[in-house]
């Protein structure tokens, strides 16, 4: 008749060996490197925003995928316009676009959107094809208008009212800005449901890199 101890050793060492074969994978390197990418917006971002609000950005070019310069003026039409900074190799920005892009559907009739890269049309082209999304981009050229108006990551969104005046700056994607932007355009909240683990507060992802 065998021990009771070494019943007990047996048992346990098969236990360790099976929570050993069955352990969950560890995360993959790329979530890391996602997450530590994403952050929520520090409180100096919002007073950077704030002190242009009021600015008139009128006159400010960005450029059509076909190169074709656009001021800020002509894409108004009429209607506010809300730009949303974005950088192509930016994974943040892919999971941004998913909240912008649904917002956008909801607001459509109240005001023009458009995506703004400092990248080349290649390269705005091979994000369009990652994120599986048709979003009305153009890119500013050197980073001209970004740095204009102090955005330095990706996810800020501008909202710029006829005339071309900067009427309110988010530092980042949220649901609270999104509701803000909702109120300004005289709509109701966007769905919670359409927009399923957006952040609460302001998020900004990776830096904005110009390209050449």
């Amino acid at each position: 008749m065998k021990s009771p101890w070494l019943i007990a050793v047996l048992l346990v060492t098969s236990a360790g060996l099976i929570g050993w074969l069955t352990r969950p994978a560890g995360p993959d390197l790329t979530d890391k490197e996602k997450e530590s990418r994403r952050h929520p917006a520090p409180p100096a971002d919002l007073q950077i925003a704030n002190r242009h609000v009021g600015q008139t950005i009128a006159d400010e070019r960005l450029e059509r995928m076909d190169g074709q310069p656009r001021s800020v003026r002509e894409l108004t039409s009429g209607k506010p316009l809300v730009l949303v900074f974005f950088s192509h190799d930016c994974d943040c920005s892919l999971e941004f676009a998913r909240y912008f892009a649904a917002a956008m559907e909801k607001s459509k009739e109240k005001a023009g959107w458009y995506f703004v890269f400092a990248d080349t049309p290649e390269q705005i082209a091979g994000f369009h094809s990652k994120s599986g999304l048709t979003l009305p981009s153009l890119r500013d050229p050197g980073a001209a208008l970004s740095m204009r108006l102090e955005i330095s990551k990706s996810g800020p969104f501008v909202l710029v009212d006829p005339r071309g005046t900067v009427e309110a700056i988010w530092p980042g994607v949220s649901l609270n800005g999104l509701e803000d932007l909702f109120s300004r355009l005289g709509l109701p909240s966007p769905s919670t449901h359409q927009l399923s683990g957006i952040p609460q507060s302001p998020t900004a992802g990776c830096p904005l890199h110009p390209k050449s």
